[in-house]
């Protein structure tokens, strides 16, 4: 007598056997959609982003106009970068007192009128006025921007994120290019500066009458009460991540010329390679995140493929080389900010507003210090030496990213506490109301 094979534990009598697993039903939450919303937000950081890198090229071609000194130049940069610093403490102030809608459009409005008056400056103490108000109301709209789509698209905010950001890293590449190609037009290169006002128009059009989502159950206002600690593990990420790519944005010519003997012109005319390596990189991001539970992974794999690059670019004797390894760095920094900031967020969704504000803060903070440390180095030891702040800043994103996997004890839904889950299982499950 043969016994039949059994293939699994059989139900009880009287009930109904569990149909087979489906695989479309692991899907949860809605699917990912881009609306109006989602090109308000993706149109607004690109005209952010657009001012932003257009800054550097518009104030050295100001300098030689006006005649001004290097440090009168510096002192622009730092009254910008003074501008974010303020702006990142009294977000959540503003946001109170405004409310989302109006905050987001007197951000609007302020970067648009930052634009056109540094545009049609002519005096130092009128382009440093304009230039505070841009720091100050830029990195708001940015700040509002990343929280909209936070919101939003809270079950695919890693997705939404990257192409966001794939949209600004655009406006960056073409920022430089337009402005230098209109130096030699009747135009003149002061009208660079008129295409964001324009993409603020369109923004005008996109949002006129259409409400923006609330942060959560406190609708319109910032809930009180501290971040959790879970937060703050992934923002100081974020801050290595952030002076990581602008450390090298603005050390890496330097480092060219320290390297292969390239002329100043020449060695920043190589460095559109990084931003093309940061482009491709965020439009490759934007397929490959579709499953929140992916980000902490996808995380690891850029920091260990821009320590690649950048550990190539400081080793290169070559041009080809050299070349090659700042579009590898580019496509490893690429997704860097935006899956830090969205696995910020992701510890306090109920706070995204605040967290949001945090985030920019702490990535102001170290746009300002990554490059003032490669600087300071950079006198004592030589360009060469000091780029080890570089691989400082990635040994320390490594670190407290694997932290954050394996759980931070004292959270919720962490190892560290009674009935918490695996780390990896609560990164998945704080990263939004379903997978994409």
């Amino acid at each position: 007598m043969t016994v039949p094979r059994r293939r699994g534990p059989t139900a009880p009598r009287g009930t109904v056997a569990a149909a087979p697993p489906d695989p479309a039903a692991r899907r949860v939450g809605p699917d990912f959609r881009r609306d109006r919303l989602t090109a308000l937000g993706y149109t607004s950081l690109a005209a952010y982003a657009y001012c932003l890198y257009a800054l550097a090229p518009f104030l050295t071609l100001l300098r030689r106009d006006l005649g001004f000194s290097y440090l009168v130049m510096s002192l622009h940069s730092t009254t910008f970068a003074a501008g974010s610093v303020l702006s990142g403490l009294f977000f959540t102030q503003a946001l109170r007192r405004l409310g989302r809608l109006r905050l987001f459009w007197l951000s609007v409005l302020g970067t648009a009128c930052g634009a056109v008056l540094l545009a049609v400056g002519s005096t130092v103490a009128f382009t440093l006025a304009a230039t505070a108000l841009l720091g100050v109301t830029g990195p708001m709209l940015q700040t509002s921007s990343l929280a909209l789509l936070s919101v939003h698209h809270s079950a695919h905010r890693d997705r939404a994120l990257v192409e966001a950001n794939a949209a600004a890293s655009l406006a960056a590449v073409l920022a430089p290019a337009l402005i230098g190609s209109l130096g030699g037009t009747d135009a003149g290169w002061r009208a660079g500066l008129t295409l964001p006002v324009a993409a603020f128009a369109v923004l005008f059009l996109l949002g006129r009458g259409r409400p923006l989502p609330d942060g959560g159950p406190a609708a319109g206002v910032v809930r009180p009460g501290r971040l959790p600690g879970r937060f703050w593990l992934r923002s100081a990420a974020l801050g290595a991540a952030a002076g990581i790519e602008f450390g090298t944005v603005f050390y890496g010519a330097p480092l060219l010329v320290s390297r292969l003997g390239l002329g100043i012109g020449h060695a920043a005319t190589f460095m559109t390679l990084f931003a093309v390596g940061i482009l491709t990189g965020r439009t490759a991001g934007s397929r490959l995140v579709v499953d929140q539970g992916k980000a902490p992974r996808l995380l690891t794999g850029s920091l260990l493929l821009a320590a690649a690059g950048l550990g190539l670019l400081w080793s290169s004797h070559t041009l080809v080389l050299s070349c090659g390894a700042l579009l590898v760095a580019g496509a490893g920094v690429a997704n860097l900010f935006p899956l830090s900031f969205s696995h910020a967020i992701a510890a306090a969704p109920d706070r995204s507003d605040l967290a949001a504000a945090r985030n920019q803060l702490v990535v102001n903070s170290a746009i300002m210090a990554a490059p003032l440390a490669l600087g300071a180095l950079s006198d004592r030891v030589g360009v060469s030496t000091a780029f080890v702040v570089q691989a400082v800043l990635i040994v320390a994103a490594l670190l407290l990213v694997t932290v954050d996997r394996r759980g931070t004890p004292g959270d919720p839904g962490t190892p560290g506490r009674p009935g918490g889950e695996p780390g990896r299982e609560a990164l998945a499950a704080d990263g939004g109301e379903g997978g994409g």
